[in-house]
């Protein structure tokens, strides 16, 4: 029976001895805190990694990082449509200012040829002066004009407006379908 008290004191001792020197290399290594977790959490500690190590202000950096890149895109793409309606605003504007003055309406109808629809314009007049003529009579310069691609181009008026003054504007002829997908 000895022998049973000999190993019982062995035991304990070998237990406290773990125990004594886990104390001990606790004492010796400094704690690990995390102030961003203790902010975070209410004020708890919060215990096993530091600021340095921990993974909740990289992950707050890096959606922070994601909106400012998401807000300067935006910010670029809205300068950029502006800049665009700008230039389309301006390119009206001069359009406008460079129409012929319409002398004679004529016909548009479209026909079919082996490369596709064709939209025919003719008979359309237009004064050719320069200037708006001050509302005067048109001057001898007055001639058709024949042109190729983009009317507007020509005397500034668009397909479309020539269209709304041949047929109205409630037709619904093939020349508007056709107007649509017209490439200048």
């Amino acid at each position: 029976m000895f022998w049973f008290l000999w190993m019982a004191l062995g035991a304990v001792t070998v237990l406290g001895l773990r125990v004594l020197v886990a104390k001990a290399r606790e004492s010796v290594a400094p704690v690990k805190t995390c102030e961003w977790c203790r902010r975070v959490s209410g004020g708890y500690e919060v215990t096993g990694h530091s600021y340095e190590e921990c993974d909740g202000p990289k992950a707050v950096r890096r959606e922070e990082e994601r909106r400012h890149a998401d807000r300067l895109f935006k910010e670029e793409r809205r300068k950029e449509y502006a800049a665009a309606q700008a230039a389309t605003e301006a390119e009206e504007i001069a359009r406008q200012a460079a129409k012929m003055r319409l002398i004679q309406v004529g016909t548009i109808t479209t026909r079919r040829t082996a490369d596709g629809d064709v939209i025919d314009i003719s008979g359309w007049h237009f004064d050719t002066a320069p200037g708006p003529n001050n509302g005067g009579p048109s001057t001898p310069d007055s001639r058709p004009l024949s042109w190729r691609g983009a009317p507007e181009k020509a005397h500034g008026w668009t397909l479309q407006e020539l269209h709304t003054m041949a047929h109205g504007g409630a037709c619904q002829c093939d020349v508007l379908r056709l107007a649509r997908r017209v490439r200048h």
